[in-house]
C-alpha cells in the first residue's frame, strides 16, 4: 500500500544564532516551513532540523499546522503570499524540491 504524503505547513516564531542565515539586526522572526511528509510528526522533526541547520532557534511551534496538496501550492501563493510570488518557488520547482525532501521557507516576518 502507498503512504500518501502531503505539504505540512508549519508555523515558527524563530530567534536568531550567531550562525544565522538572517541578517544580525534582526532578533527574530515570525516563517513557516513547507514540508513535504508522511505525517506530522515526520513533517516537524524535518522542520524543526532545517532551521537548526539555518541558524535559527524555534521559540514556539504556532497554531494551526495546516496540510495542502502539492499541485496547490500556486493556488495558496496566489491566496496568501500574492505580494511575495516572485520571490518563491513556481509549481514545478516546488514540486521538485518537495519530493526531494527540501525545507521551504514562506517569507520571514522579522523584527
Amino acid at each position: 500500500m502507498k503512504v500518501m504524503q502531503k505539504v505540512f505547513i508549519i508555523p515558527f516564531h524563530v530567534k536568531v544564532l550567531n550562525d544565522s542565515i538572517m541578517p544580525k539586526q534582526f532578533n527574530g522572526a515570525y516563517v513557516s516551513c513547507f514540508v513535504y511528509s508522511i505525517d506530522y510528526v515526520d513533517a516537524v522533526e524535518k522542520a524543526l532540523k532545517k532551521l537548526a541547520d539555518d541558524g535559527l532557534h524555534p521559540e514556539e511551534i504556532l497554531q494551526p499546522i495546516n496540510e495542502m496538496k502539492l499541485s496547490d501550492w500556486e493556488e495558496y501563493l496566489r491566496n496568501t503570499w500574492l505580494e511575495n510570488v516572485n520571490d518563491l518557488p513556481r509549481q514545478k520547482d516546488f514540486e521538485k524540491a518537495m519530493k526531494s525532501g527540501l525545507v521551504i521557507y514562506s517569507p520571514f516576518s522579522s523584527y
